[in-house]
């Protein structure tokens, strides 16, 4: 795996345990802020989504959210950006392939597996 993705894979795996968290937050209570998902494993962001936000990310398995600037123009995609943070698509082909793979809300299955 492109260790760029594993990275980003990585993250992704971090705030996922992060968001669970803020989804047992108390009205009025700061949501703990989440990881950049760069492919950068110095990069220490924190960024800020809502829960609508994160959501939107974790539809897609090619999706990041990252810093504003965090993307690689040579493996990703600029879906849309705030002030707060971008979402990207990995659309470098192993890269794009193995992000789907690791999707911890995907279970892929192969097709020999299945039986009617």
């Amino acid at each position: 795996m492109p260790r760029e993705a594993q990275q980003q894979c990585l993250a992704r795996t971090s705030n996922e345990a992060t968001e669970l968290l803020n989804q047992e937050l108390s009205a009025g209570e700061r949501r703990a802020s989440l990881r950049c998902e760069c492919g950068d494993p110095s990069c220490e962001e924190h960024l800020e989504a809502t829960h609508a936000e994160y959501e939107a990310v974790r539809a897609y398995g090619s999706h990041f959210i990252v810093g504003l600037n965090h993307e690689n123009p040579e493996s990703a995609w600029v879906l849309s950006e705030n002030a707060r943070h971008a979402v990207i698509d990995v659309v470098a082909g192993d890269a794009r392939y193995q992000v789907r793979a690791r999707n911890p809300r995907h279970a892929w299955t192969d097709a020999d597996d299945w039986s009617p």
